[in-house]
């Protein structure tokens, strides 16, 4: 269609004229260049000063893999934000189109007879129902996405529960924080044992004085937790020392306190040993104090929960030196002392999870690799 026909009136189907004769205008074709400019103006206008909504995740889920299932909690909020803007933006069209100013049209060189016309054909040929198509198109996106959220929530929240061994997967609002207290400043195990209930009165319980106190006074249910774990373990990797976890519960269980602290001690370091050799000091403390936590930010979730009780089953004690000794469960305690205040019940309960709960892990890590074999 020519920048003519653009101008005239409206014809029915028989080709007459349904606007009065005194209502046509002829413009010059200086008038026609003057108005092609106005439009042209008009369409840069609207798109420098309207923008569609994007559709966009929030930042903070990107940001925090723990956090993704939250998604679903802010749908309905997303999806009124998309909306309201295509609401809000059809009306501002129509005002603009119904009050264009005589400033616009007088900076291209318009003379003013010809304005109202002008205004009101410009008003007259736009499709504003195009518009609300373009609402009622965005309004189904908006809905589709509202149903993905909602569909993929349950998934992601999934995900974020796969990240956690399978004894802490059902514990609702875990936060990795939690977990990391436990498993690196206490140095209590967490992956793969005790029971979710047990696991979950650790992460929940303030300090570690109440977390050793849970030990000591859930130690049978514990040990049956762990005697479980290990009975699992039936892969080459751990297979020579299976039988000497089974030997420390039986101790425990007996009634000797002593003898399964010492041998959780000793299993604790020839597992650890034969699967870091001597990448093995990278993960627990120096004697003077400067070696860091570093080396564990190479581990992914699921690796720092099973390791990260190195770092305090491995703080140093050096009786020669003078070095109190330590009430919490050591191995280097353990192994070069004997004292009451390391040797009891609670500590040799932590030791025996400790050396049960990496067995589970290396079992875990290689049945992997197995099946990754079988499947090449």
């Amino acid at each position: 269609m020519s920048e003519d026909e653009d101008l005239e009136s409206p014809t029915d189907e028989s080709g007459e004229n349904n606007d009065d004769p005194e209502e046509r205008i002829e413009l010059t074709p200086e008038q026609k260049a003057a108005l092609s400019r106005t439009l042209e103006g008009i369409q840069q206008t609207l798109a420098r000063n309207i923008e569609f909504p994007k559709f966009t995740l929030p930042d903070s889920t990107l940001r925090n893999i723990f956090a993704v299932s939250r998604i679903a909690e802010s749908q309905q909020a997303m999806v009124a934000s998309v909306i309201k803007p295509l609401a809000d933006m059809q009306q501002s069209w129509q005002k603009q189109f119904a009050s264009i100013s005589s400033d616009i049209f007088k900076s291209y060189s318009l003379v003013q007879p010809t304005l109202n016309l002008v205004a009101s054909q410009l008003t007259k040929n736009i499709d504003f129902s195009a518009f609300a198509g373009a609402a009622r198109v965005a309004e189904q996106f908006a809905s589709q996405q509202a149903t993905w959220l909602k569909n993929i929530a349950p998934a992601l929240a999934s995900m974020r529960a796969a990240f956690y061994p399978p004894n802490l997967r059902s514990i609702e609002g875990l936060e990795f924080e939690e977990v990391e207290k436990v498993v690196m400043a206490d140095g209590i195990p967490l992956y793969g044992l005790p029971r979710t209930s047990i696991a979950e009165a650790l992460i929940q319980t303030d300090g570690a004085r109440g977390r050793r106190e849970i030990l000591g006074r859930r130690w049978k249910p514990i040990s049956a937790d762990c005697r479980a774990a290990i009975g699992t373990c039936g892969s080459d990797a751990v297979a020579a020392y299976v039988p000497f976890a089974v030997a420390a519960l039986d101790a425990l269980d007996a009634g000797h306190t002593e003898a399964a602290q010492t041998l959780a001690g000793t299993l604790i370091d020839a597992i650890l040993t034969s699967y870091f050799g001597k990448d093995r000091y990278k993960y627990t403390p120096d004697r003077n104090g400067k070696r860091t936590k570093d080396a564990y930010e190479e581990f992914n979730v699921r690796q720092f929960i099973a390791f990260a009780p190195m770092w305090q089953t491995y703080q140093q004690f050096f009786i020669a030196d003078g070095d109190k000794v330590p009430m919490t469960f050591s191995r280097n305690a353990t192994a070069h002392t004997v004292s009451p205040r390391q040797f009891n019940r609670r500590n040799a309960v932590q030791g025996i999870m400790v050396a049960c709960s990496l067995l589970y892990r290396l079992n875990e890590e290689a049945r992997a690799l197995e099946v990754a074999k079988d499947g090449q």
